[in-house]
């Protein structure tokens, strides 16, 4: 029998204001109480899905239209060379609403990256959104997640038991079954091996140490933690969490030393990788490896790394049909081409190559992109950025310069060197008017503080040296600020200038508004790559900048508003205690952030949503009395190109770490037709 449960494709359209997010928090006690219910190639026109048989009898609150698949699926099953549609969904099918209306088979969705990094996002944002709970289409910034590869979880009260249960009879895309055994080695042999975790990432999986995970039968699986997990669905939901599901144990064991001690050393030589490690992380990547099983809607066909175009093909083992029953995905290739500057991707874009590009040009470029759109074939949709802000300014205050990390441990020191910003001429000329002044401060309505958001915003050059002379910074003949050392103040300030130019523009401009103060500011401009190595993994930084993320997800994305981890660049150090203070880098933090660090614990370790969100505004109090970083503007909304050969593309969605858009809105609904 084939059952069908249905949740909604797309976001509703909202008001960008600032403080018009709304953030509907569901915390894991309404879990505990409810079983939630299942609840570049050319491109070329569509077919109507097929008209099939009626689909087997069902309760009468289920979808029980015809359905169809792709007609290359149908030839092959025909030949015989391929399971009948019926053979190949699980017994309850996903249904998928969608935006406009059903759509056709068909077509070839063209993109193009200019940045690997986001290259290398589309297995999570384009082509392989699937956890157990996914973020739900319409989230609006808060913890809302919805059943997808399970059906419903059991919480107990204390929130250290999770069970789930999987949607039966899901395949990978070679037609072996996916299982509770596939997560259970997911976790076991890869999350917490003692070689791969740092490879895979198992933040959101460890609350106290890892978790038990059991398989109580082949659709079941049960997580049990030391302590209670406050945020686990939320987490899940997450990008990090991605190899949960997508680590196929029947393929994956013969890489794997536990399972296949034999022949491992042979499959390495052939592998030309220098471990076994290296072998597996390569071998366990859907992006790299066209061999490895999936569930997701498309396969890899021409792996990245084998020239400047990534290939996807239709998965025919997909578990998701659209409400007439049809199997999706609609769309039968997804090309990625990897090109030389975004500049290009822009051209491509307005020339109408590219079916969907979810974010395009500059701030500068928004009006000739929206004027040309007829011209080019294509309307305009927007992105609203999770980021709180356009750049963070972080002064490293355990900066291994112990001159320096005096200087910016001073809190009247940043607040000077604040209200030295010059924002409103900022935003006029770097972001063509589009933004507020802003500081560190979540943009979600149930954690906006106006006075967090506001403080030492205001341009004051008077203000700015009343505070710079209460540090203890007098100006010499010269007037440059003396340090305790007693030399000129000078900052040296490493940022990776291949993200975005408008931080080399703000820079250049804040350079000349410190300068104005008597602080001189040293621009070392320095590649993605080396800054992660260099501020990231080393914490060796005076000074840094980075965009502001967590604004809608502060419990998500804390190392903004306490050192949470070393990628809080306002104290490395600190982050790294709090990560684990046996490390020979980490500090113990003052009380400030160390009473964030406790609260925040509190936060983990409750299921009690009233508890985590007056936990999280006690420790937002203490953000704004600390005043860590500086902020400059809120982030300009996001401008993104569909073709008008490109259907249910929402007109607006989040670009968003958490909320890896486009994911969410359900990619597997978007279809092309002439």
């Amino acid at each position: 029998m084939l059952i069908m449960t249905t949740f909604p494709a797309h976001p509703p359209s909202r008001s960008r204001r600032l403080t018009n997010h709304r953030n509907r928090f569901l915390g894991l006690a309404s879990c505990a109480a409810l079983l939630l219910a299942a609840c570049s190639p050319g491109t070329d026109g569509g077919t109507t899905p097929d008209e099939g048989a009626a689909l087997p009898d069902a309760p009468d609150d289920a979808v029980t239209e015809s359905r169809g698949e792709a007609p290359e699926l149908a030839e092959m099953v025909d030949a015989g060379e391929l399971p009948p549609l019926e053979e190949r969904l699980p017994v309850e099918p996903l249904v998928v609403d969608v935006v406009d209306r059903i759509g056709v088979y068909g077509g070839t969705w063209r993109r193009a990256e200019s940045d690997v990094a986001e290259l290398e996002a589309t297995e999570r944002r384009h082509i392989g959104y699937e956890r157990l709970f996914n973020w739900t289409p319409e989230w609006e910034g808060g913890s809302e997640t919805t059943p997808n590869i399970a059906t419903d979880v059991e919480v107990n009260d204390e929130g250290t038991e999770f069970i789930f249960q999987l949607r039966e009879g899901i395949r990978w895309s070679d037609g072996e079954p996916f299982t509770a055994d596939d997560i259970v080695f997911a976790v076991e042999d890869y999350y917490f091996h003692d070689d791969l975790t740092a490879e895979a990432d198992p933040r959101h999986l460890d609350s106290g140490g890892p978790p038990e995970v059991e398989a109580l039968d082949d659709y079941t699986v049960k997580f049990t933690f030391s302590q209670p997990h406050g945020l686990f669905l939320q987490g899940i939901a997450e990008w990090a969490t991605q190899r949960l599901t997508a680590t196929p144990r029947h393929y994956l064991e013969q890489f794997h030393p536990d399972y296949n001690d034999d022949d491992l050393d042979e499959l390495v030589e052939e592998s030309g990788l220098g471990s076994w490690v290296d072998n597996f992380v390569d071998k366990a990547d859907p992006m790299r490896n066209p061999d490895l099983p999936v569930i997701y809607a498309w396969q890899v066909t021409q792996p990245f790394g084998q020239g400047t175009q990534v290939v996807f093909e239709r998965n025919p083992y997909y578990w998701k049909v659209d409400p007439e029953g049809n199997q999706l995905p609609y769309i039968d290739r997804h090309v990625v081409n990897l090109v030389e500057d975004s500049e290009l991707i822009k051209l491509q874009a307005m020339n109408g190559e590219l079916d969907y590009q979810r974010t395009v040009g500059a701030p500068a470029d928004r009006a000739l992109i929206m004027d040309n759109a007829e011209q080019g074939g294509y309307r305009t949709v927007t992105t609203e950025p999770d980021h709180m802000n356009t750049m963070a300014i972080h002064l490293n205050q355990t900066t291994p310069d112990e001159t320096k990390r005096e200087i910016f441990q001073n809190k009247d020191f940043r607040i000077g060197l604040s209200h030295a910003i010059n924002r409103e001429e900022i935003i006029d000329l770097v972001y063509y008017g589009q933004g507020e002044p802003y500081q560190m401060s979540p943009t979600t309505e149930l954690f906006y503080d106006e006075e967090l958001a506001k403080q030492y915003t205001e341009y004051d050059v008077d203000l700015a040296n009343q505070y710079l002379d209460d540090a203890g910074y007098e100006m010499d003949s010269n007037g440059r600020r003396i340090g305790p050392d007693g030399n000129p103040i000078s900052i040296t300030m490493d940022y990776a200038s291949d993200v975005t130019d408008s931080w080399t523009d703000a820079l250049e401009l804040i350079e000349g508004y410190w300068e104005e103060v008597g602080v001189n500011l040293e621009l070392n401009g320095i590649s993605r790559s080396l800054h992660a190595e260099r501020v990231r993994e080393n914490g060796e930084h005076e000074a840094t900048v980075w965009t502001g993320s967590g604004g809608l997800v502060p419990f998500m994305q804390t190392h903004w508003y306490f050192p949470s981890t070393l990628a809080a660049d306002f104290g490395s150090a600190w982050g790294e205690w709090y990560m684990n203070p046996d490390n020979p880098n980490a500090e113990e933090p003052p009380e400030g952030p160390r009473r964030q660090m406790e609260l925040y614990d509190q936060i983990l370790s409750t299921v009690d949503p009233d508890e985590q969100v007056a936990l999280m505004q006690e420790l937002l109090d203490i953000l704004k009395e600390e005043f860590y970083s500086i902020g400059v503007s809120t982030p300009p909304e996001g401008l993104g190109v569909v073709t008008n050969k490109m259907h249910n593309v929402p007109d607006h969605m989040y670009n968003s770490t958490s909320w890896p858009s486009p994911g969410p809105t359900n990619t597997i609904q978007y279809f092309i037709e002439e």
